[in-house]
């Protein structure tokens, strides 16, 4: 919202300069305005309902992830005794660098190559016996399948279509607000600076749902990611050391 008020500024500004400096004569009447106003908001609804799907299956994806993790943990736990030491060590090895791996990929740091060819190195590991490798799949899968929907999720955007019209709605309603007549000033500053606010607001909201999975490599987050603490939090459990 903070990041927001410039924009709003602007449009004050313009509307400022429009009606006190340069003294423009209004083009219409507010009430004229309705019909794109309405528009605009209906426009700003679709998309908001699209990019807020992706977001609310985003949000389950790190505690699935977890749990693919902590039931390979329980698969290499239940075979322990029917390991040698050094194939146990080996194992624990891998499960320890896949936790890295996907949180290096998870916070930018990487690609995921490195998380796949991991979970292919615990299925392969030596001296497993068949009925590991049987349990241990169904969890490597579920992990490959979030993994994988999360690189969907971020590497595509909603309806390229979609962003273009809500902007040139956005900004020609912002734009027919300036050169619109108001019978009160004080009025036409609170009316155009509430519009303009929600709908720039908005705009970059939408943007921002749109990749919930956008971390800074350092794994801070904004205010629409999604949490990943689920992986932390199991990663702690193992007893592994994380960034």
């Amino acid at each position: 919202m903070l990041t927001t008020l410039p924009f709003t500024l602007v449009i004050l500004l313009m509307t400022y300069l429009r009606t006190q400096t340069l003294a423009i004569a209004p083009l219409f009447e507010f009430s004229d305005t309705a019909p794109i106003i309405t528009v605009t908001a209906l426009v700003i609804g679709f998309m908001l309902s699209g990019v807020m799907s992706d977001h609310k299956e985003g949000e389950k994806l790190p505690a699935e992830i977890a749990c693919g993790l902590q039931g390979i943990d329980d698969c290499i736990q239940a075979d322990a005794p029917h390991l040698t030491d050094t194939d146990l060590t080996n194992l624990k090895h891998n499960h320890a660098l896949l936790c890295h791996a996907i949180v290096n990929w998870l916070f930018n740091r990487e690609n995921a190559e490195k998380a796949y060819t991991a979970l292919r190195m615990i299925v392969t590991a030596h001296g497993t016996p068949p009925s590991f490798k049987i349990n241990v799949i169904r969890n490597i899968d579920a992990i490959r399948r979030s993994m994988t929907r999360i690189d969907v999720i971020r590497r595509t955007d909603f309806i390229h279509t979609g962003y273009a019209l809500l902007d040139v709605f956005v900004t020609l309603t912002l734009a027919l607000l300036v050169f619109a007549n108001f019978k009160q000033p004080a009025a036409q500053y609170a009316i155009i600076g509430s519009i303009s606010l929600v709908y720039v607001y908005m705009i970059r909201l939408i943007r921002d749902l749109d990749n919930p999975f956008d971390y800074a490599q350092d794994g801070s987050a904004g205010a629409s990611e999604v949490d990943y603490f689920p992986i932390l939090e199991a990663i702690t459990r193992f007893g592994y050391e994380h960034d």
